[in-house]
């Protein structure tokens, strides 16, 4: 016997909306709101096929309910061969048509931008501008929010755009927004986005794994599937970049990344610097021997503490506040091996005591030598 003529099961939109539209309101009734965060590519590795330095730069509130209503899954809190483990994971219910909605898709490029409101030219530190941009692109500035029409291409490093920007843009990463009218791929959570809960949890999560066959009750129902289970563990920081706006989440960089304690000389200068502010050592922010971001100022003790470390800061140098224009001379170099934010780091420890693990004489220790 035949199916029924007049249920069409892979192709009745009706129902099938229906559906949908059905477990959209439950995961809005039974749900929370979470933070969610699309990974952009920095440095891909095409080799290995992984990403070297992701960024993280736009945030979307979107709904999801919990699977795991009883507690976290996962080995809970354990100690390794590692040290202590945190292993605590859930399981996520995300609307396949909220996720559509809400999450953009965007063609996003490496590397960051450079220009100031005099003129048109823009420069940055990609070497694919050639291949990566065409003209009419409109870029956007991830941190700022400026967009610009490209007008030509230069080079591989430069590029012109319409108009000067309004306020200068200083080594911002950029994403080009795809046309309305371009074919897409599907949309989905991809492994790699982060997850952020806000208060009370205030947790960073990372997709691990997207279950993209499974249905509620039933082998796809009417002939469709309605929602996304996201499997996420807690995010392991690794020098991820994370800009995305909110003090709330981009403290987890200021957090955790590596920094720096610079103790500065107390009567060499003067001025406040700027939580947040770009430090440098040099005549220009531009061409400085060494860069960095304020993470916070002790004036009283005259302890300046930076993260996003490029290059090295020189003892007897000025350090120079971008914006606040604070400047003190730097009285003694950095402890690279310190981690101040990280009280576990052995780096120290380790470099007095490989001596008496590593032979690091360059004679054979079977054949000759002493």
């Amino acid at each position: 016997m035949a199916t029924n003529s007049y249920v069409r099961w892979w192709t009745d939109t009706n129902e099938q909306n229906l559906l949908q539209g059905l477990m959209t309101e439950a995961i809005k009734f039974y749900g929370f709101d979470l933070v969610y965060m699309p990974r952009a590519l920095r440095r891909e590795d095409t080799l290995y096929n992984e990403d070297i330095l992701s960024k993280f730069t736009a945030t979307y509130s979107i709904e999801a309910y919990l699977k795991n209503v009883t507690g976290w899954d996962g080995q809970g809190d354990f100690l390794s061969k590692f040290g202590l483990r945190v292993d605590d994971k859930i399981s996520l219910m995300i609307s396949r048509e909220r996720f559509d909605q809400i999450i953009p898709r965007a063609r996003i490029t490496t590397g960051r931008i450079t220009a100031d409101v005099t003129g048109t030219i823009v420069s940055g530190n990609n070497t694919k501008f050639r291949t990566e941009l065409t003209v009419g692109d409109v870029v956007v500035t991830s941190r700022s929010g400026q967009s610009r029409t490209v007008v030509s291409i230069e080079s591989n490093t430069k590029f012109t755009i319409d108009a000067p920007y309004t306020t200068a843009v200083d080594a911002e990463y950029f994403s080009i927004p795809t046309p309305i009218d371009q074919p897409l791929p599907p949309s989905r959570p991809m492994e790699g986005d982060l997850i952020y809960f806000p208060e009370p949890l205030n947790v960073m999560m990372e997709v691990k794994f997207v279950e993209h066959e499974k249905s509620q009750g039933q082998f796809y129902p009417l002939g469709k599937l309605t929602f996304w289970e996201v499997q996420c563990e807690i995010f392991t920081y690794n020098h991820e970049v994370i800009e995305t706006g909110d003090p709330s989440i981009d403290i987890y960089s200021q957090t955790y990344a590596y920094q720096q304690t610079l103790y500065l000389a107390t009567e060499s200068g003067d001025g406040t610097y700027e939580v947040g502010e770009h430090v440098y050592q040099g005549a220009y922010l531009s061409d400085s021997t060494a860069s960095a971001d304020v993470i916070s100022w002790d004036a009283e003790n005259h302890i300046l503490r930076v993260g996003n470390i490029k290059g090295e800061f020189i003892p007897t140098t000025l350090v120079v506040g971008q914006s606040s224009q604070a400047s003190y001379y730097l009285e003694t170099a950095p402890n690279t091996l310190l981690m101040p934010n990280t009280k576990a780091a052995d780096n120290i420890y380790l470099d007095e005591q490989d001596s008496d693990i590593i032979d690091t004489r360059e004679v054979h220790r079977i054949v000759g030598g002493v």
